[in-house]
């Protein structure tokens, strides 16, 4: 018989036995939703105008760290909000400080040599020409302040996730296909719109939805967050502070920029799935999250 995998699972949960009702959790999702859709409304509308509109495209280094920052005031009302519903805080979300903290550091590092590997050098070492290197010294001085914003936005999103959501709904069913699979699924749709046309959106749900599962299942095996917040940590510092595309959003902390192309040049419409190119870029994108899953279990060693 083999041993269960997530036998830490159920210390990561207990937190969330003390209260079960519907009604409060549903207070919770409409409070973070709120507080996600109009925190970035609100510091907008505090910005000089100048500022306003470079705020929203994300296009400057300034814009993109205010943006990612933002996350932060979603995070401190999601916490209040859980004192205040529920009786318990932060930690209650992430697990034991100790081991979660040293997962994020080993996930991060395990998963960013990866990325480096696979998404940075063929590519790079083939296309090298048609990519702008910014400053080095530039980049390097952002650097810091972009893994503070960074560290604040995947935190924000993996207590909700990872840590209130499948808590909560992990002590009302052994299901796994509700506990890790629903989050997953919201966290996926949520993507929906980074897309650009339907194809392209649909392949953001999918590839999003593997990284939620990805997640759930290291946070259940370790019996903390750190594994998952470091896993989306790497992902995420790929894509902001590598590569971007010039003038596209959250491009201001990239370091190579590749040139802007027109989407209109391209099929984005749903019919693009169905071509060999398409499943290709879906197999793809799930085994490219299923290699990271793999470089962040042998990072805990679970």
């Amino acid at each position: 018989m083999s041993r269960d995998p997530y036998t830490a699972h159920a210390d990561f949960i207990r937190p969330a036995t003390a209260c079960t009702d519907m009604r409060r959790v549903l207070v919770m999702v409409a409070g973070f939703e709120l507080a996600f859709w109009f925190a970035p409304v609100i510091v907008g509308l505090l910005l000089p105008e100048p500022l306003r509109n470079g705020y929203v495209e994300g296009t400057s280094a300034f814009a993109t760290l205010l943006q990612f920052g933002t996350f932060g005031i979603t995070a401190l009302i999601f916490v209040r909000m859980l004192q205040r519903v529920h009786g318990r805080g932060f930690w209650s979300l992430i697990g034991p400080p100790e081991p979660a903290m040293t997962s994020v550091w080993r996930v991060t590092l395990a998963v960013g040599a990866v990325l480096l590997a696979l998404e940075i050098l063929p590519p790079w070492i083939a296309f090298a020409e048609l990519a702008e290197v910014r400053s080095l010294l530039r980049w390097v001085a952002f650097l810091p302040l972009a893994l503070v914003v960074l560290v604040i936005q995947v935190t924000t999103e993996e207590i909700y996730f990872r840590g209130y959501l499948q808590q909560q709904l992990a002590v009302r069913s052994s299901s796994r296909i509700l506990w890790m699979g629903l989050p997953s699924l919201i966290f996926g749709l949520s993507h929906y719109y980074n897309g650009i046309g339907p194809a392209d959106s649909t392949l953001y749900v999918i590839w999003a939805t593997a990284l939620g599962l990805a997640c759930a299942d290291l946070t259940a095996r370790s019996g903390n967050l750190g594994a998952a917040i470091g896993l989306h940590l790497a992902n995420n510092a790929f894509a902001l502070l590598l590569v971007g595309i010039a003038g596209w959003p959250a491009s201001g902390l990239a370091l190579f920029l590749y040139p802007a192309f027109d989407p209109a040049d391209y099929d984005y419409s749903l019919r693009a799935l169905a071509t060999l190119g398409g499943v290709l870029e879906i197999l793809s994108s799930v085994a490219m999250v299923f290699v990271l899953w793999l470089a962040a279990r042998i990072a805990i060693r679970r």
